[in-house]
């Protein structure tokens, strides 16, 4: 008897379970964006909460949780129960970080689900007005002409920017003085003011102000020219041939705890898929310099074990100093 009202209590309990997932979401949503409001970042993650929750039914909040190149916020959802009310924007600053932190208290691949890519964008490499370099190769010929004395800037240590000079540097066998910042704000007005000779940027920023010949435009970090830019040479096609497969991009992943159940993350990798197919949303990514990305969840989960994996193996052929 006592055996049969344990299995009727097991079956009750799964039905419930069923149910609970089957009826989600019925409350808010919070979306984690791991960096500061009004950066990229916060725009995707706006721009998501808007059409999900649309799409949902229920409201999308924007939780804003910066710091630590990102690992703050992605810490926090990584800890959170798995019940599909906590979400994440995944970063490339997180893929770089997996690779770079001696000591995390979170993994980046494990400890979270990747549910759906979202977008991919090139940087851009720029230089500061009044130094003859209009190709990367004139680059490389006048950091070679001087080794350690050009001067490349990024917002931080561990950045997409940084990691995209250090690429450059192990492609090529320049040597090229690191000088971090503090954020992409005063490297840009470095930049400009001379104090600092090149620098990667996102597309959407250095776009307007090459436009404005604030700075001088190198090349695109995409192994193709990308089709928001089709004039803008890639580092690539410049040469020389040590640089033909350089393709540095940042991009976003909508992850989730790992343990959220198969049904919600498929249910929103479908409403990813939706999102990222309708035109008005396309444009707001492009207007961000940036093209939508959809994979489904296999894909994306591939996706970021491989920018991982690219990462670490970089930051061991460069003798990058682990944080």
């Amino acid at each position: 008897m006592k055996k049969l009202v344990r299995l009727l209590w097991s079956g009750v309990l799964l039905c419930a379970a069923g149910i609970s997932h089957a009826a989600w979401p019925d409350k808010p949503i919070t979306l984690v964006v791991p960096f500061p409001p009004g950066g990229g970042t916060d725009v995707v993650g706006r721009i998501l909460a808007k059409e999900l929750g649309s799409r949902l039914g229920v409201s999308v909040v924007v939780e804003n949780r910066p710091g630590a190149a990102g690992n703050i916020g992605s810490n926090h959802v990584a800890k959170s129960s798995p019940n599909g009310y906590t979400l994440l924007i995944g970063t490339t600053a997180q893929s770089i970080s997996a690779a770079l932190y001696r000591r995390s208290r979170y993994d980046f691949v494990n400890d979270l689900e990747a549910i759906s890519t979202i977008n991919d964008g090139p940087l851009v490499l720029i230089s500061r007005p009044g130094l003859k370099v209009s190709s990367v190769k004139d680059l490389i010929d006048l950091a070679r002409s001087s080794p350690g004395k050009l001067s490349y800037a990024t917002p931080g240590y561990g950045t997409s920017a940084h990691m995209a000079a250090e690429v450059l540097s192990l492609a090529t066998g320049i040597r090229m003085l690191h000088v971090p910042y503090q954020g992409a704000a005063p490297v840009l007005t470095d930049l400009m003011g001379g104090q600092v000779d090149i620098t990667f940027d996102l597309l959407t920023t250095a776009r307007s102000y090459v436009q404005e010949g604030k700075v001088n435009r190198i090349g695109v970090t995409t192994r193709e020219r990308s089709p928001l830019v089709p004039d803008w040479q890639t580092l690539s096609e410049q040469g020389p041939e040590s640089l033909r497969d350089f393709n540095e991009t940042a991009w976003n992943v909508l992850m989730a705890p790992k343990g959220t159940p198969t049904a919600i993350l498929q249910k929103l990798n479908a409403q990813m898929k939706q999102i990222l197919s309708d035109d008005k949303v396309r444009q707001k990514f492009m207007d961000l310099g940036s093209l939508p990305l959809w994979k489904d969840m296999a894909g994306s989960r591939a996706f970021v074990i491989d920018d991982v994996n690219k990462w670490r193996k970089i930051v061991h052929d460069a003798g990058i100093d682990k944080i």
